[in-house]
């Protein structure tokens, strides 16, 4: 992380140096609360133990009323810290890559497309990206489609999309085809361990197959024999807490955390190494993920989930789907005990209706997985028929004379039109494949 730390949004706590202190240095993001630390602290041959400075750090940060915890980091114990596993790191030796590259058929088949299609990858000098420089236009061109391409908004932090800070100290690849730039690799390196992180990596909707492949193809033949190359943090992904399970879950239509992993197996790593979060025994696990989340949103995380659902296709299905279940579940429970007249039906005629809800559920379930615009269509139109026949119900039997009625049958015709309006408008911003 040592040279992400020098990123933009990074600001850094230097500790005094010995014998007052450790001489250490902590890039981290201060998100109103917290002092979210990116990996941990960054010392020098002749301080090689991290407790003592991540120690003084925690203590920096409480004297300013503010919490503190180490992000993304690979060292697991350090005295005074707890750990949580976040994610798993691929990790690639050339070397061994390229020797078996010949056994592993599937990857080799990626690989044949691209070059079929015409794909060339060359690597970029730096001069090459100065501002306003022709090939620097392209690729800000690429890496703004790519973002816009993403179904949850932009990020800060980590993943912050800055490939030309600091040029002269990047690898850069592109991946072009008939003279047009289809793919981007913008590699750093990681000082002390003869090794790469591939920093970005994005591509054009319309690349071709095997794009991607053969663009970390290419980084791995270009360095040396003895470096490694990582991927970076994969989130979410290994032995995880079961919380992060059902969080990789729930988000899925956002970030799909699997998928990601799966890609990455398929480019078969030498190993996969384990990534952790650190902070202070006695803080709360729970209160440090919020904050190390608050970090990648750039501060608030309601208005960055607001933002994610309200802008990227895949958002609002999703959102409408968690409380129609309960809700179908619930109508179920009450054609099957006796209790439909609450909603002013026959037990046939709402297990009907638990039907139709059951098929609309699955409806914006695929939705929010693959936001295309006839699926937007056909539960939008599912949709406005249950809130057209919801009202229409309400004025023939009325509200009801009881207070569960009353509430009932208001949540049975106001729910659908309010689905029905949120998905129209989703529909309009929906016109191609996410």
């Amino acid at each position: 992380m040592s040279f992400l730390a020098v990123e933009s949004a990074m600001r850094h706590w230097q500790d005094e140096p010995p014998p007052e202190g450790t001489g250490a240095c902590v890039s981290y993001v201060d998100t109103g609360t917290a002092w979210v630390a990116a990996c941990g602290p960054l010392l020098d041959g002749a301080a090689p133990d991290p407790s003592a400075a991540s120690a003084r750090f925690v203590a920096a940060a409480r004297a300013r009323g503010k919490r503190a915890c180490f992000f993304a980091t690979e060292q697991a114990d350090v005295e005074g810290m707890s750990r949580l596993l976040i994610g798993e790191q691929p990790v690639f030796h050339p070397r061994d890559w390229l020797e078996r590259l010949h056994e592993r058929k599937r990857l080799r088949e990626q690989l044949r497309r691209a070059r079929a299609k015409g794909v060339r990858v060359r690597r970029v000098d730096d001069t090459e990206l100065a501002p306003a420089a022709p090939l620097r236009v392209e690729i800000d061109a690429l890496a703004h489609a790519w973002l816009a391409s993403r179904h949850i908004e932009p990020m800060g932090f980590l993943v912050a999309v800055e490939p030309f800070h600091h040029p002269a100290e990047h690898r850069y690849l592109v991946a072009e085809r008939a003279g047009r730039v289809v793919a981007f690799l913008s590699a750093v390196p990681i000082y002390a361990r003869r090794a790469w992180l591939v920093e970005d990596l994005f591509r054009a909707p319309d690349a071709p197959n095997g794009t991607t492949e053969t663009l970390l193809h290419a980084l791995l033949t270009a360095v040396a024999p003895d470096e490694r190359v990582t991927l970076g943090l994969t989130p979410l992904s290994g032995p995880v807490a079961w919380p992060l399970r059902l969080a990789r879950w729930v988000s899925r239509p956002l970030f799909d955390f699997a998928g990601l992993r799966a890609f990455r197996e398929r480019m078969r790593a030498h190993a996969w190494e384990r990534v952790w979060l650190l902070y202070p025994r006695g803080q709360p696990a729970w209160l440090t993920l919020v904050d190390s989340l608050r970090a990648f949103a750039r501060g608030s995380l309601v208005r960055f989930a607001a933002a994610s659902f309200a802008r990227h296709p895949s958002g609002l299905p999703w959102l409408l789907a968690f409380p129609l279940a309960p809700w179908t579940l619930v109508l179920a429970w009450l054609a099957t005990t006796g209790h439909a007249r609450l909603l002013g039906f026959h037990h046939v005629e709402l297990l009907l209706w638990v039907a139709f809800d059951a098929l609309l559920l699955v409806l914006l379930v695929r939705a929010a997985m693959r936001p295309r615009a006839s699926r937007m269509l056909v539960a939008t139109g599912l949709a406005g028929i249950d809130a057209t026949l919801s009202v229409g119900h309400i004025g023939f039997v009325g509200f009801g004379v009881t207070v569960a009625a009353h509430v009932l049958r208001a949540m049975a015709t106001g729910a659908p039109l309010l689905g029905t309006l949120l998905l129209a408008w989703s529909l309009s911003r929906t016109r191609s494949p996410a």
